[in-house]
């Protein structure tokens, strides 16, 4: 199981009448499927990895060794995974009943698992979800308590859902009121780890159609989502569909995306999962009658579109109107700094992120400024990995912080652009600490774009001083 694949076709963009920017392609490497130590005669979905990435939970339907045997309901099954290997799954026993039971969501401390469906004392299933804490004295799971969401409405037994390891939020695949036999996408939000839940809210139009969507998913570390969808007039011909969220809200989406043909097959394909490393992992009848598991590797490809822009818009910007006619590309910079401002000490250039006591760390006049990008860039320069490599220790060492990280670009290009520019800063930024082992949802990001800038953007030395992000220490 690779890492997440980055590649980055970079170059210099000088300061005229167009502007180059840099765009995501996503694509999936050709599907593996997972090996007989998971997949069998029967058919396996819903994948779902504990946060470690230790344990693969998913479910199992049609298998003789089922609870209910082969022909009522799904069981959840569990596989350990020691390297790159998938261990003989095992039935989770003490989850499972004679109908059905599958893992959609897993806490970020491990404790935590929530299951689809709620059970009454007689074991009659309710629309919903449950979830079950993990018992360290006995090493087993408790017995499944009921979620409580509120005017959640559920018509029929087809229905999904999917619950963020932060517990901050659940994606429902729920279906249409009234005639309609499709499902649309809906969201529960929480801002207390899961103790109390809001009323399902619609996904959006930009996401929900007069098609069927299923099996969402949410990846923290690209800001997408994935969910599948079935061809008008077929089905079961299901195709995963990415979009990309846009600022902070549930509602406002990018226009969905096939996956492509690596991913998608004329067969049903859905239920996609993918860890903070890039590898996704899916169910699919390819080739077969009943679905097994797949995994294939996400790769994001970072290209570069020049686009051709009036040139009044290049130098609207008020703060640049002294600078000389033929400025087509920033000089030369010495090398960035770490700037630390706290209300001790005041502003140093020379004070290591290591040094702050928990205290300063969350001190809310604390302010890191952590200065690393060329113009128009958002790679993670190589002589700046030691700072994220101490913020990564911090979280290590303090469970209970969650960092949340800004970003900031200098005044040169529209407002726009710069928006997205300092949002990809703040996401690289994430994309590092994540891929070496930090929680996704212990991170936050945003952009300030131009908005908020730290020098004077008259000067180069300035401007680079700007070309930032900023990080704030925070405690649960």
């Amino acid at each position: 199981m690779n890492r997440l694949i980055l590649i980055f076709i970079l170059g210099f963009a000088g300061f005229c009448t167009s502007v180059v920017a840099q765009t995501d392609t996503l694509s999936f490497s050709a599907p593996e499927k997972l090996s007989k130590q998971v997949n069998s005669y029967a058919e396996e979905s819903f994948p779902v990895f504990s946060a470690d990435g230790k344990t693969m939970y998913f479910a199992r339907t049609m298998h003789l060794a089922n609870k209910g045997g082969k022909y009522n309901g799904q069981d959840i099954w569990t596989s350990k995974i020691e390297g790159d290997e998938f261990g003989l799954a095992q039935n989770l026993t003490e989850l499972n009943s004679k109908g059905s039971d599958v893992v959609i969501g897993a806490s970020a401390d491990g404790n935590t698992l929530y299951l689809l469906h709620q059970k009454d004392m007689e074991g009659n299933v309710q629309p919903g979800i449950s979830k079950s804490e993990y018992n360290s004295t006995e090493g087993k799971w408790g017995k499944p308590q009921p979620v409580v969401i509120p005017n959640l409405v559920v018509e029929s037994t087809f229905y999904s859902a999917f619950v963020s390891p932060a517990e901050d939020f659940i994606l429902w695949s729920i279906p249409v009121p009234g005639d309609s036999i499709n499902n649309d996408l809906f969201v529960s939000t929480s801002a207390d780890a899961g103790s109390n839940w809001t009323t399902p809210i619609t996904l959006g139009m930009n996401i929900n159609s007069t098609n069927d969507e299923i099996s969402p998913f949410f990846d923290p570390v690209t800001n997408l989502l994935f969910f599948s969808v079935n061809k008008p007039g077929d089905y079961l011909d299901y195709d995963i569909y990415y979009a990309r969220r846009l600022g902070d809200t549930w509602t406002e989406w990018t226009e969905p995306v096939n996956a492509g043909n690596n991913l998608n097959s004329s067969a049903f394909d859905a239920y996609f999962y993918t860890q903070p490393n890039g590898t996704a992992y899916f169910s699919s009848n390819r080739n077969d009658t009943l679905a097994n598991l797949y995994l294939s590797e996400l790769v994001i490809s970072k290209t570069e579109i020049e686009t051709e822009i009036d040139s009044t818009e290049a130098i609207a910007e008020e703060v640049l109107s002294e600078l000389p006619e033929n400025l087509t590309q920033e000089p030369e910079m010495p090398d960035p700094v770490l700037v630390i401002e706290t209300t001790k000490d005041g502003k140093r250039t020379d004070r290591l992120l290591s040094s702050l006591s928990k205290d300063e760390l969350l001190d809310e006049e604390t302010r890191i400024r952590f200065v690393y990008f060329d113009y128009d860039n958002y790679n993670i320069s190589a002589k700046y990995i030691e700072v994220l490599d101490d913020a990564a220790r911090i979280l290590d060492d303090y469970p209970n912080m969650t960092l949340r990280i800004v970003g900031h670009t200098d005044a040169i290009a529209s407002d726009a652009y710069n928006q997205v520019l300092s949002e990809n800063r703040a996401a690289s930024a994430k994309e590092f600490l994540v891929i070496n082992g930090v929680i996704p949802d212990r991170i936050s990001t945003s952009g300030k774009g131009e908005k908020e800038p730290y020098a004077n953007n008259l000067t180069a030395e300035g401007r680079a001083l700007n070309r930032r992000v900023e990080m704030f220490f925070e405690e649960k």
